[in-house]
């Protein structure tokens, strides 16, 4: 009998996947069906899922791993609809390991440094009260030895959750938070013991790496999630003295220099907004982040690599979009062998998420990387007629 696992991504790009015995079955991500470009609750695919297979384990990407939040409760309440009645293991994994191990399991290498740099991964309480998000991670990968965790990255913002509130408190202890999802009817999420030792550099940076790159790609006049115009706009700017350093310490740990931002908002200081006064001084501006965020990126890659000696690097995550970056990469570091996640953004964490599930509880070292990217829903040739007619007769 085969053994069948629901992958979940919540965040932007919602998706699901259907992993039957460690292979991708079925993926889609949720704004094909709802045309809403990245939608994020995928609640029809998983519907979908659960009209048409039995599913042994649930395996959720999870931005949020502490307690005060919503997207968690609204989707565990929407599991418990969908699979009423059937006691399923529901795991919740961090969003950073979703996002590299998709990569490491399709890089086909057997040992490989797994980079995730993305502008906000999964969050959670920092030791000052703050929330903070994941930024940027390095994991060490090899079928034959433990996961490992040797650099993690956070960016905290100045949100401070107030632990003295009665309910807060409460809700920090987890046979509290158990209580209540069952109380709402909810399914109740597991979590797995290798997050509990990872490494940890809390930044007192407002921005990470990545989420510079989008709040500039905002600042330029681009929409939400569309920084991929930054980097085109950056091919026609040029070095430019006007333009402060945004970057410093590069060397293994990179830094946002938050002179020119505010360390509330995340915007540009009003003393610099004439950098957004002409199209030269955006194109520069553009060119700019582009420049200094892709040798922030390499200086951080060379580093781990010098460091273990692995010169396989699988990368993912939102930042790994940036095909220019990329191509930087290779030319810089001709030695590395580079694995670029086609799916890096959060839509593929949903299989990261599965696969996850499935290597911690089989530790089976088959590698089953994904062949294709095409994995949606099937259509025999009388449906695609159908379809077709339907739009020539209007």
């Amino acid at each position: 009998m085969s053994y069948n696992i629901l992958g979940i991504n919540t965040s932007h790009n919602g998706s699901a996947c259907l992993l039957i015995d460690g292979k991708v079955e079925f993926f889609l991500e949720e704004d094909r069906i709802t045309k809403r470009k990245h939608d994020e609750f995928p609640l029809r695919i998983i519907e979908y899922i659960s009209n048409n297979y039995k599913i042994n384990e649930i395996s959720v990407s999870g931005l949020y791993t502490h307690p005060f939040n919503l997207d968690e409760s609204i989707l565990s309440f929407y599991l418990s609809k969908y699979f009423p009645n059937t006691k399923i293991n529901y795991y919740l994994h961090k969003h950073h390991f979703c996002h590299s191990f998709i990569s490491f399991s399709n890089s086909l290498f057997k040992e490989a440094l797994s980079i995730v740099i993305d502008g906000s991964g999964s969050e959670s309480i920092s030791s000052s009260n703050n929330i903070k998000f994941e930024s940027e991670s390095i994991y060490k990968f090899s079928y034959n030895s433990p996961l490992q965790t040797i650099y993690k990255s956070y960016r905290t913002n100045d949100k401070k959750i107030d632990t003295s509130n009665p309910i807060m408190a409460a809700l920090e202890d987890k046979k509290y938070k158990d209580t209540i999802f069952h109380l709402l009817g909810c399914a109740v999420p597991q979590e797995f013991n290798w997050y509990r030792n990872e490494p940890q550099i809390e930044s007192t940076d407002l921005l990470g790496l990545c989420k510079t790159y989008e709040v500039l790609s905002h600042e330029l006049g681009f929409g939400k999630l569309q920084a991929g115009k930054t980097m085109g706009l950056s091919s026609y700017g040029k070095p430019n003295t006007q333009i402060p350093q945004l970057y410093v310490n590069t060397k293994g740990n990179p830094k946002v220099f938050n002179l020119i931002f505010n360390t509330s908002s995340g915007e540009l200081k009003s003393k610099y907004k004439y950098l957004l006064n002409s199209k030269e001084l955006r194109q520069d501006l553009a060119y700019k982040v582009q420049q200094e965020s892709q040798q922030a990126v390499g200086d951080l890659i060379e580093k781990y690599v010098s460091e273990t000696g692995i010169k396989k690097v699988c990368c993912s995550g939102g930042y790994f979009l940036n095909c220019v970056a990329n191509y930087y990469l290779i030319k810089r570091f001709p030695n590395i062998e580079f694995y670029f996640e086609p799916i890096s953004s959060d839509a593929g964490t949903a299989i990261g998420a599965a696969k996850l599930t499935w290597y911690q509880k089989t530790q089976d070292k088959t590698i089953n990387s994904q062949k294709t990217l095409y994995y949606g829903p099937k259509y025999s040739k009388e449906q695609l007629l159908k379809g077709i007619k339907k739009y020539v007769d209007n």
